[in-house]
């Protein structure tokens, strides 16, 4: 009874995301897909808690109209990772050519959808009862095919995922490799999930352990735990996703050399295009541009919203604040925003709690205010503020 409250908890949680995901998304937008997987992994949810509250016997046709929800979750989780980090929408033959195994699945199952009701109560009944049967070879090798497919997807799309999160700092300056990084932690989370599953599975069938039978009544909450924190993060911070134009952009600016490469380490700049004189010129503008009209107080600032101000392609941009001011993105504009900080700070006039400072300074929240805070002057704002005013008073 309370396994069925708690499955038909999450399939309402997940429908409700998947109508707030849709109601934002545009045609192709990865919400839209994130959405779908969202509708799809719900029904899911319905039909288990249907079957552990009994409601099977009085909607058996709303049932089992998705068989096998496993082999829809991987294309849309690629599909959903892949628009996320820039790539171009896939045409309808290509999603058609990602689906043919649901489709299959959909039409082996065709016999047992148009059953009577009668037919389908009496299996559900039956199937409530007792451990799960010993399967044929075929259906565990079925099943096993199944697991394999999912876990591919969603390996893919971690990697697509992880693949970006340490490049964002060259584009944003704001928190969203930290949502990345958590996007990617969910996905690995769930084929580790998965891959769990396959063990157990392996030990119950060839091993006679039986604790896949246990394991599963509650094996989908665990997994709707993942899926819906995905929801989640699509829904509290939709402006992580890369846009073409970032994406385009790291296919041709080379990386920061980080303060322990040597003079050999950036060799690699020597074939530069991008004269000295140029790159001087470009930097002491960036500088010039960030220093009077405070471009970085704006939390969503991006390197194409900056190479746009001062009239510089995004990738030239890059490659100066990399190469010539040896810095990223990042740490470029959260600098500019520490400083504002202190200032603010400093001021004895200024008695804002250190939530408005942060966002007076350009920061979302508190947490990426205090992580770039310290990474810059090696304390919090708080202990800055404490610093400042125990020194007035000792003066």
């Amino acid at each position: 009874m309370i396994l069925g409250v708690l499955y038909f908890a999450a399939f309402t949680h997940a429908f409700i995301i998947a109508a707030a995901l849709l109601r934002r998304a545009g045609i192709g937008a990865p919400s839209a897909i994130l959405a779908a997987l969202l509708g799809v992994f719900g029904y899911a949810l319905f039909h288990r808690a249907s079957l552990h509250l009994g409601f099977f016997r009085e909607i058996p046709h709303a049932l089992a109209l998705i068989p096998m929800v496993a082999i829809y979750i991987g294309p849309l989780t690629y599909g959903y990772a892949r628009r996320s980090t820039g790539a171009p929408p896939w045409p309808t033959w290509i999603w058609i050519l990602h689906l043919l195994p649901a489709a299959g699945f959909w039409i082996a199952n065709a016999p047992f959808i148009f059953q009577p009701a009668a037919a389908k109560i009496a299996y559900w009944e039956a199937a409530g009862h007792g451990q799960s049967p010993q399967l044929s070879i075929a259906t565990i090798a079925t099943l096993l095919l199944v697991k394999a497919h999912l876990t591919t997807y969603l390996v893919l799309s971690w990697q697509r995922l992880n693949g970006y999160r340490f490049q964002l700092d060259d584009l944003r300056a704001d928190d969203s490799r930290t949502v990345l990084a958590q996007l990617s932690v969910l996905i690995l989370s769930l084929a580790a999930l998965e891959a769990a599953w396959v063990v157990l599975f392996v030990l119950q069938q060839f091993f006679g352990i039986g604790a896949l039978d246990q394991v599963n009544r509650a094996w989908l909450l665990f997994m709707a735990a993942i899926v819906l924190s995905l929801g989640y993060l699509g829904l509290r911070h939709p402006s992580f996703l890369i846009t073409p134009e970032e994406s385009a952009i790291q296919t041709i600016s080379p990386p920061a050399p980080t303060p322990t490469e040597t003079d050999a380490d950036t060799v690699k700049y020597l074939h530069s295009a991008l004269p000295a004189s140029a790159a001087d010129e470009i930097a002491a503008l960036v500088e010039k541009t960030l220093g009077e009209n405070r471009l970085y107080l704006n939390e969503k600032l991006t390197l194409q919203q900056l190479a746009e101000a001062i009239d510089a392609k995004p990738h030239l941009l890059s490659q100066v604040i990399n190469q010539r001011m040896q810095t990223n993105f990042y740490r470029l504009i959260n600098g500019h925003r520490v400083q504002h900080a202190t200032t603010l700070l400093d001021d004895p006039n200024v008695t804002w709690p250190i939530e408005r400072i942060a966002v007076e300074s350009g920061f979302s929240n508190r947490v990426t205010f205090n992580k770039a805070f310290k990474e810059h002057l090696g304390c919090t704002a708080s202990q800055y503020r404490k610093r400042g005013r125990q020194g007035a008073q000792a003066s």
